[in-house]
Order: C-alpha cells, then sequence, then structure tokens
C-alpha cells in the first residue's frame, strides 16, 4: 500500500478519536497542508434572517486557496459525508485557506507546511483544530472568534461595507416603501462606518496582542493584518462618492495607522500576492484603470451583463501599472473568463486569446492546464457531439432526426448549476403531468468531464431519463449558433426538427411551458 495512503488513514483514524486534548506525533507530510472535514456541512447557499425571500448562492467549491503560482484555486468536498480529506500541496511555510461561509462571506484561516487540520462542526460553524502542533484555538479560528464575539451583526460590517445586497437586505427588512432607498443608503453607510471602526479597532487590537505575546510569528500577524489592510482599501476605493460623515475620515485614519505601525502592509511588491484581498485590489484596480463596455447577456432571466474580457486583456497587456507577475495573473483570470464564458466568446476569440497567453508568457504549464480544464480542442467541429451515460456517443442533430414526428424540449444544465438542479423537481412533476408520447425531455449536461455528472445523475435519479453530456461544447460552431449564454437554458424542436424557440420557458414555468410545447405539437402537425 502507498504510504502516503497509510498515513492519510492513521491521521483520519486519530482526527476521529474523541481525545480532542491530545496533540498528535505525526510525520509531517512534506510540502502540504491536509484539511479533514467532519461531517461538512453547505454554506454555498444562505437565506438571511428575516429576509427569508432572498437566498444568496455562491461558488459550490467552498475551500479557495492561492496556490504557489499565485493562481486561485478552489477545492470541495462531499457535504453531509462522515469525513472527507483535502489535500493541498504547497511550499510556502504560512498558507492562507478560506472557507465560504454564509454564501456571501469567509472564514480565514493560516496554517503551516506539513499541518494536518481537522474541522469539526458545531451546527454549521466550523472549528478548526490543528493536531500536529499546539495553537490557541481563539487564533486557528480568528475570523470564526470575532463573527460570534465581537462583530454586531450576522455579517461583518467590513463586508456589508462594500457589498450592495447586504445592504439592499436592511432596506428591506424595514417592510416600509415610503422611506425613500438613497436616503437610508446614505444614512445606513455611515452608520456601518461606526461599526466598522469598532470592529477594526478590536481586530487590530487581538492581532497585535497575540504577537506581543509570542503567540503568533511576525509573518503570521503581517499575513492577518494584510488582509484586513487591502479588504479595507478596496472598500473605500470602491465609493465613488465620499459620504458626509467623520466615520469615513476615520476608516482612512486606520489605513494610516497601519501604514505607519506596519510598514510592510503597504508596500505592494510580488508577495502580496499569496492574499486574497491584494488579488482583489489589483483586479479593482484594473476596473477602474480600463473601465470597459460590457456584453449584454441576453435571454429570459438574463439580469446581468459581464465584461468584454478580451478587450481587458488587450489593455491590460499593455499597461505599466502592474508588475509583470501581477500582469500575468490579471491576464490568467482574463483568459479564463474567456474560455468559460464559451455563449459571450466564440470559438476563434477563445483560440486567439489561449494561443496569445501561450506565446506573451512561455509558460507550458498554464497554457496545458487551461487545454485540460477546458477541453480545448484545436480543431473545430459542426456538430454539437453527444456522449450517453453508458458511453454510447452521437450528435444533437443525428437525435433530432431519429425524433422526427415529436416535440423535442432541451434543458441544458450542469452538476454544479444550483439553478439547475433547483428545477429538477418541476422538470419531473411536469413530464408526469403532461404524460404525452409526441414530447421527448432531452437532458443536455455542459460538464466538461464526466465524473461530476454521472454522480449527479444518481443523486437527482435522473437515470432513466434521457441524458446525454456535450463533449465539445468549447469548439462547436453548433453551440456557438445557439448562443447558450448561461444555464440552465431550454430550447423547443418541433416536429419537423426545427428550433422554434431557443429560449423556451423553464419546467416551474409549467402554464407557460405547456401552451408553448402543445402549441409547437398542433403548428407542426398542420
Amino acid at each position: 500500500m502507498n504510504k502516503h495512503l497509510v498515513l492519510l488513514i492513521l491521521i483520519s483514524t486519530l482526527a476521529c478519536s474523541d481525545n480532542k486534548e491530545k496533540l498528535v506525533d505525526l510525520p509531517q507530510l512534506p510540502d502540504q497542508v491536509v484539511l479533514i472535514f467532519k461531517n461538512p456541512q453547505s454554506h454555498a447557499r444562505y437565506t438571511f434572517p428575516t429576509f427569508d425571500s432572498v437566498t444568496a448562492i455562491s461558488h459550490p467549491h467552498q475551500i479557495a486557496t492561492i496556490n504557489d503560482q499565485f493562481i486561485p484555486t478552489r477545492y470541495k468536498f462531499e457535504v453531509n459525508a462522515t469525513s472527507d480529506t483535502v489535500i493541498i500541496n504547497t511550499k510556502r511555510d504560512l498558507f492562507e485557506v478560506k472557507l465560504t461561509y454564509k454564501s456571501q462571506d469567509e472564514l480565514t484561516y493560516y496554517f503551516q507546511k506539513g499541518d494536518t487540520v481537522v474541522f469539526d462542526y458545531e451546527g454549521k460553524k466550523p472549528i478548526a483544530k490543528i493536531i500536529n502542533r499546539r495553537e490557541n484555538p481563539e487564533i486557528t479560528n480568528f475570523s470564526l472568534h470575532q463573527r460570534d464575539s465581537v462583530y454586531h451583526d450576522d455579517m461583518p460590517a467590513l463586508l456589508v461595507f462594500s457589498h450592495p445586497i447586504l445592504i439592499d437586505k436592511k432596506y428591506y427588512e424595514l417592510n416600509d416603501r415610503t422611506i425613500d432607498y438613497t436616503k437610508f443608503v446614505k444614512n445606513y453607510k455611515n452608520k456601518i462606518g461606526e461599526i466598522l471602526i469598532n470592529e477594526l479597532i478590536e481586530d487590530v487590537k487581538l492581532i497585535t496582542s497575540f504577537r506581543k505575546s509570542n503567540l503568533i510569528t511576525e509573518q503570521h500577524q503581517n499575513a492577518i493584518l494584510s488582509d484586513l489592510y487591502w479588504k479595507l482599501t478596496n472598500g473605500l476605493t470602491s465609493i465613488t462618492k465620499k459620504p458626509e460623515g467623520e466615520a469615513f475620515g476615520e476608516l482612512y485614519q486606520i489605513l494610516k495607522d497601519l501604514e505607519k505601525d506596519h510598514p510592510v502592509l503597504a508596500i505592494r511588491n510580488d508577495s502580496l500576492l499569496v492574499s486574497g484581498g491584494y488579488q482583489k485590489f489589483i483586479e479593482e484596480k484594473a476596473k477602474r484603470l480600463y473601465p470597459l463596455p460590457k456584453l449584454e447577456m441576453r435571454g429570459r432571466g438574463s439580469a446581468s451583463s459581464i465584461r468584454d474580457y478580451a478587450t481587458s486583456y488587450d489593455s491590460i497587456q499593455a499597461s505599466k501599472a502592474f508588475s509583470p507577475t501581477e500582469r500575468k495573473l490579471l491576464q490568467y483570470k482574463n483568459l479564463d473568463k474567456i474560455l468559460s464564458e464559451t455563449g459571450d466568446f466564440n470559438i476563434e476569440t477563445r483560440l486567439k486569446y489561449l494561443t496569445k497567453f501561450k506565446n506573451d508568457y512561455q509558460d507550458t504549464v498554464l497554457f496545458n492546464d487551461f487545454v485540460k480544464k477546458y477541453n480545448v480542442k484545436f480543431e473545430i467541429d459542426d456538430d454539437v457531439q453527444l456522449v450517453d451515460n453508458s458511453g454510447k456517443t452521437g450528435t444533437l442533430n443525428e437525435f433530432i432526426s431519429t425524433n422526427k414526428g415529436k416535440v423535442i424540449y432541451v434543458d441544458y444544465w450542469a452538476s454544479w448549476c444550483a439553478p439547475c438542479i433547483a428545477e429538477m423537481p418541476s422538470s419531473k412533476k411536469f413530464q408526469k403531468e403532461m404524460n404525452n408520447e409526441n414530447i421527448v425531455y432531452l437532458y443536455l449536461s455542459t460538464d466538461r468531464t464526466e465524473e461530476p455528472w454521472q454522480k449527479a445523475l444518481k443523486k437527482l435519479e435522473l437515470e432513466g431519463s434521457t441524458n446525454y453530456r456535450i463533449m465539445n461544447a468549447d469548439n462547436s460552431l453548433q453551440m456557438d449558433d445557439l448562443e447558450i449564454q448561461f444555464i440552465p437554458r431550454y430550447m423547443i424542436y418541433d416536429t419537423q426538427g426545427r428550433l422554434v424557440n431557443k429560449d423556451a420557458p423553464r419546467p416551474s414555468e409549467s402554464e407557460l411551458l405547456k401552451a408553448q410545447l402543445m402549441n409547437a405539437l398542433n403548428t407542426s402537425s398542420n
């Protein structure tokens, strides 16, 4: 048996022990941090207290880190599993890990290379314990401790301060539409500014006390303060018009005091890129320097737009406002968006900027990572290529041709798409109520790999349905023509195989959907 596997089994066994006070003498795993989650709970969705009509949804991969190449990297655990282990490779002495908390918030932890950490959950709260060395639990769980004992609301004031949805939450909690929204936001920002001052003062006081008591190293202190400093900088920079009131002057003074007492915090250099707060700062700086027109999102339910990341790439490549490493990171993020937003950037554009990145940075590792992540093919297909859950392949056109004489309702979805999955119960109910043998329900997954798709089929009990995974979503001209900018997306083909609605109602819009399907049946049969 592999020696690392044996060691992990030992760690997991010890982590499940009832003896929580004993320091476990474990051989350090070189160049990695091991996270063990016991009965992990999801924070990807969060319904705000007294605000039940709004549920915030975040990335399903709830562990966020920055790898040794400064690339943001996400990991996931199996929610509600008895135990799940995540191994993160790193050569850094101090490693930042962020866990999604209440969907819009995040808890920040700092671990040392070689650490093994067990997360126990008290209800929904993740309590971390390092089992290979001693550390004050208040330090290990600093973010959670502050939220429980210092902060005034269910979200930190620093987060609310710069997060529109959280301010909107407070307005709608009033349940009084006679109050002017603009005036409310102005007054509430001043109020939250005053609360933020007190929270920041308490944060800094506690962090520096840890250092004075030699409970943390100077590197550890600076990492926590740096995260706080750049988050505050981002929040203040996001204000286009300085509100009235003394609170905001005091917030700027806190920044100046941090710079005075800890000069290293404000000196921009590439070593800061290990901090998620600093990475956010350079991203926002790029947006301010190069404001770009946004691409319109087309289709039912689209209420947003996205940046033109191709133009952003060109602007940043010519910029001297960033270090070469910062520029490379920003371009990595631009390219990641270009390759992922297949409905907004056509095949030619995606391949063009992938090639530009390869030529600009000569980084074959990152280039190959993109090719693998997005299943990039350097040849272009005409048809959408499909594979079913038994491995049988075909094309979308072949499926349409085979089902001539029937109306086809297509559901484009993915295993990671929460709104898609939320529609599945309505889809099953609708099919049962319609009970029409002349309507075919086709599920097409945009998952780029097989495993998460197969797991989702089993979990959602869709194995008996007509299911395929799209194998060439990134290099099919037919996919380009369908203009699927977001999912879930639904389409209707009539009995002649003609696409009569490329933006059809969702299953939950049952009456509207029924009318359109029956119209397709009746019209094409005449």
